[in-house]
């Protein structure tokens, strides 16, 4: 099959070009006409599948409680965001619950097919957080300080499927064994919902954390006398950033203020979506969380009576849309913010690109990034009625 754009996102680049799909991978990247194209989308874009590396949930459920049922469901959903690839990621909640959902989680990676998004593991972004106002949204009864044990039966729980872990080094006092461990595993770190000083940050790093969970948010703020967290994650070259580029929990200049110090290899946009995305504005109560939010009429979600967010209900491809053109970041920044970045973090070398012997993940926009068509392993499985 040989699809074709004149807007290609290829080598960087908005180029007219075709794309020779095979057995699921792509095969060739050609002059746009060379050959007799399937299908030509003319000005739309089409850009690698979007990989979002943060995303919780969906339509009321996460992945703290996944079930076979909802994984299904989420998946065949995301498609429509352009998204082909996730994490299934996963927040301070009940052990035992946790230990249920990641088995949930394992399983259905094992069996999935190229029908919806691929999830490619699972990222831990709590119960391993700060005592502090750090941790935000996440409940401080459901903490637990890390260690080599704990890793394991997670990692265990999921079939050998986790990724990315999150820790809040300022728990560890001193003692980076566990960094050194998930490092050795193959698993990334990532720093977040942390009170941590700069020099703990740089400590943590030193074994081996190369990210930050999405940075400003959850995290200690950048001061003249005290870079922080914040601070540390402008400062090391070496260190990916999440940011949830949404004007709500970022201001737009906050945000290109990061894409200009991480530049265009190592930013990532995120969504941190959770359960109240897709839902209609209210109250609803999640006794599972311990926790009441309010979707307000703008799709803003709050700690019902309180301040503090309570996660994102964005789509990954409004947050590219809103980083381009609202935030002003380059648009190559951008883009690759949600396609080759989060992939060269995992350390996945055979998708966010659209380049020979990479899977055929590809999405098609507007110039407004709204999804048009998005292909999995080279398989149509979505497209705008």
């Amino acid at each position: 099959m040989i699809i074709q754009s004149k807007k290609v996102y290829f080598e960087e680049k908005l180029v007219p070009k075709q794309i020779s799909i095979r057995d699921g991978k792509i095969n060739g990247v050609y002059p746009y006409g060379l050959y007799k194209a399937d299908l030509d989308y003319g000005e739309l874009i089409i850009m690698p599948g979007l990989c979002d590396v943060h995303n919780h949930g969906y339509n009321g459920c996460e992945s703290n409680n996944a079930t076979a049922r909802w994984l299904k469901e989420w998946t065949s959903y995301l498609p429509s965001e352009g998204v082909t690839s996730t994490l299934a990621s996963i927040s301070s909640f009940p052990k035992e619950g946790l230990l249920k959902a990641l088995k949930n989680i394992g399983e259905y990676i094992d069996k999935q097919n190229s029908k919806g998004t691929q999830i490619l593991g699972v990222y831990e972004e709590g119960p391993f957080i700060s005592s502090g106002k750090e941790r935000g949204a996440q409940n401080l009864a459901f903490q637990i300080i890390p260690d080599k044990k704990v890793i394991d039966e997670f990692n265990e729980a999921c079939n050998g499927h986790l990724l990315y872990v999150m820790i809040a080094p300022e728990m560890l006092k001193g003692d980076y064994r566990v960094i050194d461990y998930c490092v050795s595993k193959g698993m990334k770190v990532a720093l977040g919902h942390t009170g941590a000083s700069f020099d703990i940050c740089k400590e943590a790093i030193g074994h081996g954390a190369i990210s930050f969970t999405h940075t400003y948010n959850g995290m200690k703020g950048l001061h003249h006398r005290e870079p922080g967290v914040v601070g540390a994650a402008m400062y090391f070259d070496e260190c990916y950033a999440e940011c949830i580029c949404d004007g709500i929990h970022v201001n737009k200049y906050a945000a290109n203020i990061l894409a200009k110090t991480k530049g265009k290899d190592k930013l990532i946009l995120i969504t941190d979506s959770v359960n109240i995305k897709g839902l209609k504005p209210g109250t609803y109560r999640f006794e599972e969380k311990g926790r009441i939010c309010t979707i307000t009429k703008d799709g803003v979600g709050y700690i019902t009576g309180t301040d503090t967010l309570a996660g994102s209900c964005h789509r990954l491809n409004h947050i590219l849309d809103y980083a381009i053109h609202d935030a002003g970041i380059d648009p190559v920044t951008a883009m690759n913010a949600v396609t080759v970045n989060p992939m060269r973090m995992l350390g996945i070398n055979d998708r966010g690109l659209i380049k020979e012997n990479y899977q055929a993940d590809l999405a098609v926009f507007d110039k407004r990034y709204n999804c048009k068509a998005t292909y999995i392993a080279g398989r149509l499985c979505w497209r705008e009625e």
